[in-house]
């Protein structure tokens, strides 16, 4: 795994050439682990339900103003002491228009125009079904730059759809349009600027 991601930096670097100090890395993980009420929370009414992400996530920063990059990664939900899972590979590209910068670059907001998608199986205790999800929407967020090559990340809402297969949807993934704050919604990730 470190030998693809070091041979895909130094691609990437190598495409942007003299440009590379546009380029950022980053990402995030997560895990939570979620406990309802049968017949809360997903529709197979799991009681203990553990999820596990991780989405690194690559950009350009074009100007001041615009950047585009993508988020690529792996996400893992498993219904507690079931033997079901869902396991999927992530890809959301998006493009970031960044409307509000203090004049000490310390704080920026932006809202990421994105549209992405999900590939993954469900596995329900001996069958295996492919799954896909999707979405397409704008998430804000907001940038603290500690220094000039380190930066902490957070996006917060999403208004747009995401939607999901049948088998996805059997999984938990939501069917679902409009603007969502809470605390599913919440991510944080670190990013290293070049």
């Amino acid at each position: 795994m470190k030998k693809f991601l070091t041979l895909a930096v130094l691609a990437v670097a190598s495409v942007f050439g003299a440009n590379a100090g546009n380029l950022y890395l980053g990402g995030n993980v997560g895990f939570m682990h979620k406990e309802s009420a049968s017949g809360e929370g997903n529709p197979l009414n799991f009681d203990k339900v553990n999820e596990f992400t991780i989405l690194p996530e690559i950009g350009y920063n074009v100007n001041k103003s615009w950047s585009f990059g993508t988020t690529i990664g792996y996400s893992l939900t498993g219904f507690c002491n079931t033997g079901v899972s869902y396991h999927s590979f992530e890809f959301n590209p998006y493009a970031r228009w960044t409307y509000l910068r203090t004049s000490n670059n310390l704080v920026q907001l932006f809202v990421d125009g994105t549209a992405g998608f999900g590939i993954g199986r469900f596995d329900d205790g001996g069958d295996s079904e492919s799954a896909i999800t999707y979405q397409i929407g704008l998430k804000p967020g907001v940038a603290f730059n500690l220094s000039e090559h380190f930066s902490i990340v957070a996006h917060v809402g999403f208004l747009g759809y995401k939607g999901a297969d049948d088998n996805a949807y059997a999984a938990g993934k939501p069917r679902q349009g409009g603007l969502f704050v809470n605390g599913n919604d919440l991510t944080l990730g670190f990013y290293y600027n070049f």
